[in-house]
């Protein structure tokens, strides 16, 4: 019987050094989870996989199931899970407008700010949103340290109707560790959507450099309807687990029917157990309550870090109050401006790249379960899967005796998330052409909280993943000709097409429209902002970090010749002295710099 203790070919271990946890990290004796580093969910696309998604997963409490691991891919099962969510009616692209701050500018220093418990800084708000605004946050030691500071705030669930119902919001602050350098609060988001912020600046001591601590509270937030913030929980058991279970490359149109059918049930379900609330957790409604948690926190201007999915976050607030943005970091980003055929492109683009990296990596070792003919070797999983379609997978795991092509495709790509997890890959395909599935199948439970016993946890991202999705993307585009489009990159695509699945807009049934994009340049007139991101990212891919730092009027481009989801603190120096270097003294690196 299959524990919820990770096994040990469960466990990765790392082939470069890259993207892997600090030295210096204690696992403890919990079990691991699978979480990202730099969290959160890439792609807006709606892959035929559940609606998994990006840091913030939480299996087993344990600190080896969060920082870098659990940050990613939180951030990152939206891409697989979520390919279903294509954004529909292409906007016009992006163009920049002047004026713009100078890439090199140096981005001015917050005002030191007076102690968080003290009365907001600025009263540059809505006379209507005044009781907001002018709250006290009572904070109070977090009960696992004493040294971090935890607390609440409330923000109205309808901004339209703030009179109305509450979301109450748990914060979390990792204090300056030198008070005499503080600059002010970083604001931290690892992505998702769906991932704890308050997890993440559990954690600050991995996620950020000794010199950034030094000079910032790091202060993270589980958004509106995540976590501890007034959760909304509208999906059971049964429901992800049968998101996993259908067939994602139907063959016949009853089963597409079936697949549909499914679908539209769980998002009506969704809907009708999360209520006004889950209408309400927008991205744009997080980025409004990340400015009433500025003032309440002391800060003139929002110092922003988010991961994955948090780009997204972090556009829309910089495109809401450009004027607000201090020092911003945005890492393996999308752009909010991504057309439907932008996002299949750099799906496309991502996934390529770092399946060859891991084929490469694998057929140069004697134990590779693809042989050693990287012509084949990506054959052998196209076969692979087409087997699995048919017959499953057998697994020691009571209620999954059999598993499909849902649980091992979005297995497969958890992998992928980062080089650590590339000999558990290199394993799980091994058992997988023996018929059996444990590897890949504990993998995957791992990533999205499933224990043995087949409960989810209750904080699972997976709750988030449709009412966020469906708020944030217009529904899926009908135009004939993205259709041919599509079906010719899945025919010149073959892999890419089974790991993605069926093309469908899993949000129709949401008795909500979703968000037009914009199609204009975005924040015009902040202080530039960075975004960087790897080159070889399966989640967010570079394509879509290239657009949003264009998209930005602002934005500066930092990118890293590496593999993985999650670019600072990971590995490369360059990239935190640039990243350090900026949030420390406000100066941006040129734009288009590569480490």
């Amino acid at each position: 019987m299959m524990s919820d203790d990770p096994r040990p070919d469960d466990l990765p271990d790392a082939p470069t050094g890259y993207a892997a946890l600090p030295p210096s990290y204690s696992s403890g004796s919990g079990a691991s989870g699978a979480s990202g580093a730099a969290g959160g969910s890439g792609s807006a696309a709606g892959h035929g996989v559940p609606y998994a998604a990006s840091p913030a997963g939480s299996p087993v409490r344990s600190p080896l199931r969060t920082v870098l691991a659990a940050v990613a891919i939180v951030a990152v099962v939206a891409v697989v899970v979520l390919a279903v969510w294509r954004i529909s009616s292409p906007p016009v692209v992006a163009q920049k407008e002047p004026p713009v701050p100078s890439p090199t500018q140096v981005v001015p220093t917050p005002t030191p700010s007076a102690s968080l418990s003290s009365a907001p800084a600025t009263g540059d708000f809505p006379a209507a949103l005044r009781g907001f605004y002018t709250q006290q946050v009572s904070w109070s030691p977090c009960p696992d340290n004493a040294k971090h500071e935890c607390g609440t705030m409330q923000v109205p669930v309808d901004y339209a109707d703030p009179t109305g119902g509450r979301f109450t919001l748990a914060l979390r602050k990792a204090p300056a560790t030198d008070p005499a350098k503080r600059i002010g609060s970083l604001v931290i988001n690892p992505g998702g959507p769906g991932g704890s912020g308050v997890e993440y600046a559990q954690y600050a001591s991995f996620v950020f450099s000794p010199e950034v601590r030094s000079a910032y509270d790091i202060v993270g937030f589980d958004p509106r309807g995540i976590g501890a913030s007034s959760p909304v929980r509208c999906l059971g058991d049964s429901d992800m687990d049968l998101l996993f279970s259908d067939d994602p490359t139907p063959d016949s149109a009853a089963e597409r029917a079936e697949l549909l059918g499914d679908v539209d049930a769980i998002t009506k379900r969704c809907a009708a157990r999360g209520g006004q609330r889950a209408l309400h957790m927008s991205t744009a409604e997080v980025a409004r309550d990340m400015d009433v948690m500025r003032v309440l926190l002391g800060d003139e201007r929002l110092n922003f870090f988010g991961g994955s999915y948090g780009t997204f976050l972090g556009a829309m607030y910089a495109d809401a109050f450009p004027k607000k943005v201090g020092r911003m970091v945005l890492d393996s980003a999308m752009s909010p401006n991504q057309t439907e055929q932008q996002e299949m492109t750099y799906d496309i683009q991502g996934f390529e790249s770092s399946i060859d990296a891991f084929i490469d990596w694998c057929v140069a070792r004697s134990d590779c379960a693809l042989g050693s003919d990287k012509g084949s070797a990506r054959q052998k999983i196209v076969d692979l899967l087409d087997s699995v379609e048919k017959n499953g997978l057998k697994t020691s795991k009571p209620g999954l005796t059999t598993i499909g092509e849902g649980w091992v495709g979005f297995s497969i790509f958890m992998c992928l998330y980062s080089d650590t997890s590339w000999p558990t890959l290199n394993r799980g395909l091994a058992q997988a052409l023996t018929g059996k599935g444990d590897i890949l199948l504990a993998k995957g439970m791992s990533v999205v909280e499933r224990s043995a016993s087949g409960a989810y946890a209750p904080t699972t991202y997976l709750q988030a993943m449709i009412p966020v999705r469906c708020a944030d993307w217009p529904r899926m585009s009908s135009d004939p000709s993205l259709s041919a489009d599509q079906a010719k990159a899945k025919k010149d695509h073959p892999l890419w097409a089974r790991m993605t699945g069926e093309l469908y807009d899993n949000c129709r049934a949401w008795p909500t429209a979703g968000r037009a994009p914009k199609g204009t340049t975005l924040a015009a007139g902040a202080a530039p902002i960075l975004v960087i991101g790897n080159e070889r990212d399966p989640a967010t891919p570079i394509g879509g970090t290239k657009q949003l730092a264009k998209d930005l009027a602002s934005g500066v481009l930092l990118t890293s010749d590496h593999d993985g989801h999650g670019t600072y603190y990971a590995g490369n120096s360059c990239v935190d002295s640039a990243v350090d270097g900026y949030l420390l003294r406000g100066t941006a690196p040129s734009d288009g710099t590569t480490c």
